[in-house]
């Protein structure tokens, strides 16, 4: 059974996270739900575990010049690497 792909996924706070995940994922009709979970952000780390998400592989963020300050911390799920 495919998984349903979440992302991005950006909140203020992880309540309101939690609030959207869970909502997306009742939608998913018994699939699996997949997202991309940045590390950098250990409370998205920690939300897709207490939803029971298992990390499959790793991936590295990488830029050429400086890097670009953004909110970090309402980043809990990144755009799904499939679409690029």
């Amino acid at each position: 059974r495919d998984a349903r792909r979440v992302g991005p996924l950006f909140a203020d706070t992880r309540a309101d996270a939690e609030a959207l995940l869970d909502a997306l994922a009742a939608e998913a009709d018994g699939a699996p739900v997949a997202m991309d979970v940045p590390e950098s952000n250990p409370e998205a780390v920690a939300l897709a575990e207490a939803r029971g998400m298992k990390p499959t592989f790793d991936t590295a963020r990488m830029y050429t010049g400086p890097v670009r300050e953004y909110a970090e911390a309402r980043v809990f799920g990144v755009t799904s690497l499939e679409l690029g």
